[in-house]
């Protein structure tokens, strides 16, 4: 594994919202939408990697953070692989996130809107597995991933 991503999603009075992201210009695959993405770098878990780069990317600290029973698969043809990518859920404030260099604009979506805007076919299966997962408690339970505090404390 080399890549993670990280759907951030948020409660509201209007029920839930998804973030997804725009790729800037000047970044590789510009103009997509996506969730949070990056790589996992040397020694880092992917739930450590999903969590950083979440922070790096949009400033949030989540809530929650759980895996996601989802992973996608990709054959990139300029490198000649196959890649597998799994994905983690992250509860956040509902604001407005902010952005590093790698992305140019964000939209909190309703699930329907987030399906038809990501970009590519793994982000929508991954958007529509994420009700089911929030909805049955033994599994939530067992993805949950217990996070620290600032005192460097497993929250409860």
């Amino acid at each position: 594994m080399k890549h993670v991503d990280v759907f951030p999603f948020a409660h509201t009075p209007e029920g839930l919202q998804f973030l997804l992201l725009r790729r800037a210009p000047n970044n590789t695959f510009p103009g997509i939408w996506q969730p949070v993405a990056g790589k996992i770098k040397s020694g880092e878990k992917a739930w450590q990697a999903g969590l950083r780069e979440l922070n790096e990317e949009t400033g949030y600290d989540p809530v929650n953070f759980y895996a996601l029973d989802h992973v996608s698969t990709y054959y990139l043809h300029t490198t000649d692989e196959v890649i597998h990518v799994p994905a983690f859920i992250a509860e956040v404030s509902f604001e407005p996130p902010l952005l590093n260099h790698e992305h140019d604009d964000f939209q909190w979506l309703t699930l329907e809107a987030a399906v038809n805007t990501a970009s590519w076919q793994p982000y929508r299966k991954a958007l529509l597995s994420i009700p089911y997962l929030l909805d049955s408690s033994p599994s939530l339970a067992l993805a949950k991933i217990s996070l620290k505090n600032k005192n460097n404390h497993l929250n409860p």
